[in-house]
């Protein structure tokens, strides 16, 4: 398998601290702006299975909004007592204007 990046939203369009929840090749992911950096994680809370699209972005952790679980965008790592899995994180990029996200595909 390998990654190729693909392109899933205009950066201009994702203000700071904010998230936008995408499906890409049938994966449930969240974009997210936070510290004027860009980011993608699996966009299911590791606690409950919750999605995180609503949850709070600062200082580069998405709070669940079920519970207040923060992640840390830039390792998936969880910051609290709820669960000590972390987020699936996909890397990102941004080429003209545009935000691409890296996800493993199949070669044959």
């Amino acid at each position: 398998m390998s990654a190729d990046f693909f392109p899933v939203a205009a950066a201009a369009d994702l203000p700071n601290n904010s998230s936008k929840a995408i499906t890409l090749n049938g994966v449930k992911l969240l974009l997210c702006h936070a510290d004027g950096e860009f980011f993608c994680v699996q966009n299911e809370c590791t606690h409950r299975a919750f999605s995180l699209e609503s949850g709070r972005i600062r200082r580069c952790m998405v709070l669940c909004p079920e519970h207040g679980m923060p992640f840390d965008l830039r390792t998936g790592n969880p910051k609290g007592q709820l669960t000590d899995k972390p987020l699936r994180t996909y890397e990102t990029r941004v080429v003209d204007g545009q935000i691409e996200v890296a996800m493993s595909v199949e070669v044959s």
